[in-house]
């Protein structure tokens, strides 16, 4: 099992880094940073225990001005993608964890959420399609590859890491959702909007839309996010592993070398396809009933260093099958920097 997982994330490493390779050869008479960034989402900073959405893990890997290439061209061709004078975008690979209520029964438990793993590569282009003293508007589109099931290594992951730690495993991981090849391509269009206040104090809200389409997520959502501090249009606020609010390992060095900032909003989601709930696409597996209308509210802090950034923030998630019983929560650190050539 141990060099299964090894040799199934040695590929993705490589699925990840080898078009980096290429991008950056391609540009290579362009000097400009590197962003890096570590996201980490789990209940234990919610709920405190293991269930519904349980873990997630996102590394990031951003240029501000050199997107994919291979991405930039095919979207470029889009006629809803606007292609503003700055661009960027970059790669991200990631596994997120999805647990029943009841981790303690090692049989099937019908009425409770299926286990599931997903373990996914991403390429995103984005670019800023308007940007005056008052306001601006970006546009980005992202398309995901990935694997749900076994092979993602989820249950492997979490039980060897509980282990790790001392902590409950979870032992129904062999009724998880089976084995299927994943893709979801998404387009985000965000807005912001400031105003100023004394202090070198501001603050900001930004609506959104968002819309993605394929067998592991199918949804339309809008939402609005609001911001209070100083150096706001630094960055448009910090990543989420999706679905979730727009953001970005993108952030500008402070004039002062560092900036904060608090902020919240909410999303809300329409659903139609959720593989995680409705079971596999292909094939006959666990699912339950999933709600049609989902909910996010988010609230945290940012703090900007020079050229790192840190977040916290917690998120309280609606019910997302009828079965559910409780809201869900979880918590984000997000870890950002960016290194200069």
């Amino acid at each position: 099992m141990k060099k299964k997982t090894l040799q199934g994330m040695t590929f993705l490493a490589g699925v990840l880094f080898v078009p980096i390779v290429v991008s950056e050869s391609a540009a290579s008479n362009l000097k400009e940073p590197t962003y890096w960034g570590v996201q980490i989402e789990n209940d234990l900073f919610g709920s405190g225990d293991d269930r519904f959405y349980t873990n997630g893990l996102q590394i990031n890997r951003m240029q501000r001005h050199t997107p994919p290439l291979w991405l930039e061209s095919w979207v470029e061709g889009l006629p809803f993608f606007i292609k503003g004078e700055i661009k960027g975008g970059g790669y991200s690979l990631g596994q997120k964890m999805f647990t029943p209520e009841d981790v303690a029964s090692e049989a099937l438990v019908k009425n409770d959420r299926p286990y599931a793993g997903w373990l996914y590569w991403s390429s995103s282009v984005a670019s800023l399609i308007k940007n005056t003293p008052n306001q601006r508007e970006i546009n980005a589109f992202e398309l995901t590859f990935g694997v749900v099931g076994p092979s993602s290594q989820a249950g492997y992951v979490q039980n060897e890491f509980h282990k790790l730690i001392g902590s409950e495993i979870s032992n129904g991981w062999k009724n998880q959702l089976k084995d299927e090849l994943g893709v979801v391509a998404t387009y985000v269009r965000k807005s912001e909007y400031f105003s100023a206040l004394d202090n070198r104090l501001e603050y900001s809200w930004s609506p959104h839309r968002v819309i993605a389409l394929g067998n592991v997520y199918t949804y339309a959502g809008v939402g609005m996010m609001f911001r209070f501090g100083q150096h706001l249009r630094n960055d448009i606020g910090p990543p989420n592993i999706s679905p979730g609010f727009p953001g970005t390992s993108f952030f500008s060095a402070a004039k002062d070398g560092k900036g904060w900032y608090v902020f919240g909003g909410v999303e809300g989601r329409a659903m139609l396809q959720n593989i995680f709930l409705d079971g596999n696409t292909f094939q006959e597996s666990h699912r339950v009933d999933k709600e049609r209308f989902v909910l996010d509210f988010q609230y945290g802090i940012a703090y900007q260093h020079r050229n790192v950034r840190v977040s916290f923030s917690n998120v309280m998630r609606s019910k997302e099958f009828e079965q559910q019983q409780d809201n869900a929560a979880f918590g984000a650190i997000n870890v950002s920097f960016f290194l200069n050539h």
